[in-house]
């Protein structure tokens, strides 16, 4: 259940800003919004996870040939570029990369190779791949530097060898 995931995200960015988990998890599902895995907004029946709304979608395709076509009851969806849909879907993508952006930068997240491989991905999306490559080279110095146990065990108030 996505759409309730993004709720308890934005609960969690509200009381405490730069949570890493919830901007990481909150970004990735933006970034599948503008990939348009999952739709921007939640199905008009509730009662419908969005896995049974996908499925019913999926079951009003008729493959003809080497095409598939959608029944003349579902409406395709928008691919004007300046429709709604479309800036909803770049604005998405947009807050998901300044989210990340800025965890990047901050103390609590400047080590996390989750965030950098999802703002690779942000990148990408953005049409910035050396960008992106930077971003995923970066991941893997952190990866391959990782400690046993994270730089903050050891000072005052913490464990210390």
């Amino acid at each position: 259940m996505p759409f309730d995931a993004i709720t308890y995200f934005e609960k969690a960015l509200a009381h405490f800003h730069d949570h890493p988990a919830a901007i990481i998890g909150l970004s990735e599902l933006l970034l599948d919004i503008f990939e348009q895995k999952m739709p921007a907004e939640p199905p008009e029946n509730s009662a419908l996870s969005p896995l049974a709304v996908d499925a019913f979608r999926l079951s009003q395709l008729r493959i003809t040939g080497d095409e598939a076509k959608l029944s003349s009851n579902v409406p395709p969806p928008s691919t004007a570029p300046d429709s709604p849909e479309a800036f909803n879907r770049v604005a998405a993508r947009d807050r998901a990369y300044h989210l990340l952006s800025t965890l990047t930068k901050l103390d609590s997240g400047w080590d996390s190779s989750e965030a950098w491989f999802v703002l690779a991905r942000a990148y990408e999306m953005s049409g910035q791949p050396d960008k992106a490559k930077d971003s995923l080279w970066w991941c893997v110095e952190l990866e391959d530097t990782r400690p046993i146990r994270h730089w903050r065990c050891v000072g005052p108030g913490g464990f210390a060898l």
